[in-house]
């Protein structure tokens, strides 16, 4: 009787585990293997509604649920920059975020890019009305400093960029950068002062800063921030995933100890196969690194206007996880999987 029992016993266990396991097979959304278990980073979507420009209040609304359900953190661009604060405390978006369990990472840009009479095209300092676009400006300097400390001080960011991309402003102006860099640690010592938790960075192109020999600016910034951002779109240097050499990004621990946060990534949706061998591809290169998060585009499709379209490669706005109607893409499933991995 007590040898029956322990058999009973044993099966039960035995049916336990393969119960189990049917589970996890359940819980798969992709026909992709990930080549990872579990994750160090916190996954990132912009949550740009469907049906852009005719989009609904509702639309919005949904965009911001959907990205709480499928993300840990969120990038906030307002189009504005000193006077950011103001802007974000009419419109309520930190609130809209954070309701949704949400990260919100905040941007504080300095320089802009803008129709400048007789020259077209410029990228210039954004400084308002009467200041001095001038980064070496007083004027300039003290108000973009006390616009980082209201919006430390009133939002509380778990994690604040002062500055996108700034490498592209440096490469067309290399005087600029020794200013920027003491306006950086002023910025950074005004921040921490009304928010000592927040994380503060500064956001590279990673794929203009391989073009254009930049690597020496990781030694500029490792010790003014607490976090190295890049943002990386190798379709622009590869024309399949598989082309991507295998130290693609691990190349950068060469120059940098600092955690790497990708504020933007992506690839076209032209080949749905291949975009999501795109991700497939950037787990497995990555795997190693120390990243803080990893943030896709687009949550819907949507198409660049103004001045961004008129900079901006078109197949940048089919970078999302789904089309502009709603459905969803084959990226869509495996990045499912990918949430679902746990954070160690």
């Amino acid at each position: 009787m007590r040898k029956f029992v322990l058999v009973l016993l044993l099966l039960i266990l035995i049916s336990g585990c393969v119960n189990k396991d049917s589970d996890i097979e359940k819980t798969r959304h992709s026909d992709y293997n990930l080549t990872i278990s579990s994750r160090s980073y916190f996954l990132g979507v912009v949550p740009t509604p469907k049906s852009v420009p005719e989009s609904t209040f509702d639309d919005l609304t949904d965009a911001y649920k959907e990205t709480g359900d499928i993300a840990e953190v969120t990038m906030i661009w307002t189009g504005k920059n000193i006077g950011q604060n103001e802007q974000l405390k009419k419109s309520r978006v930190v609130t809209a975020v954070r309701v949704y369990g949400l990260k919100p990472v905040l941007t504080l840009n300095f320089a802009t890019i803008k129709e400048v009479e007789g020259a077209g095209l410029k990228y210039v300092i954004d400084s308002p009305t009467g200041v001095k676009a001038d980064i070496s400006d007083q004027g300039f300097r003290s108000l973009w400093i006390q616009e980082a400390r209201e919006l430390a001080r009133d939002v509380k960011p778990e994690y604040f960029s002062l500055g996108n991309e700034v490498n592209d402003y440096f490469y067309l102006n290399p005087d600029d950068l020794e200013p920027y860099l003491t306006l950086l640690e002023e910025a950074y010592a005004a921040i921490k002062m009304e928010s000592p938790d927040t994380k503060v960075m500064v956001v590279l192109s990673f794929t203009h800063l391989i073009d254009n020999n930049q690597w020496f600016l990781f030694e500029k910034f490792n010790d003014k921030v607490d976090i190295i951002g890049l943002t990386t779109y190798p379709w622009k240097h590869y024309d399949s995933p598989d082309d991507i050499p295998a130290d693609y990004y691990s190349r950068i621990t060469k120059y940098t100890n600092r955690p790497i946060a990708f504020t933007e990534i992506g690839w076209p949706s032209d080949n749905e196969k291949m975009q999501a061998e795109f991700l497939l591809r950037f787990v497995e290169l990555t795997k190693d690194m120390n990243i803080e998060m990893v943030n896709w585009l687009f949550l819907h499709d949507a198409e660049l206007t103004g001045i961004v379209g008129s900079v901006t490669d078109p197949k940048t706005g089919t970078i999302a996880l789904k089309n502009s109607d709603g459905t969803k893409k084959e990226i869509y499933y495996l990045w499912l999987d990918l949430k679902e991995l746990p954070i160690v």
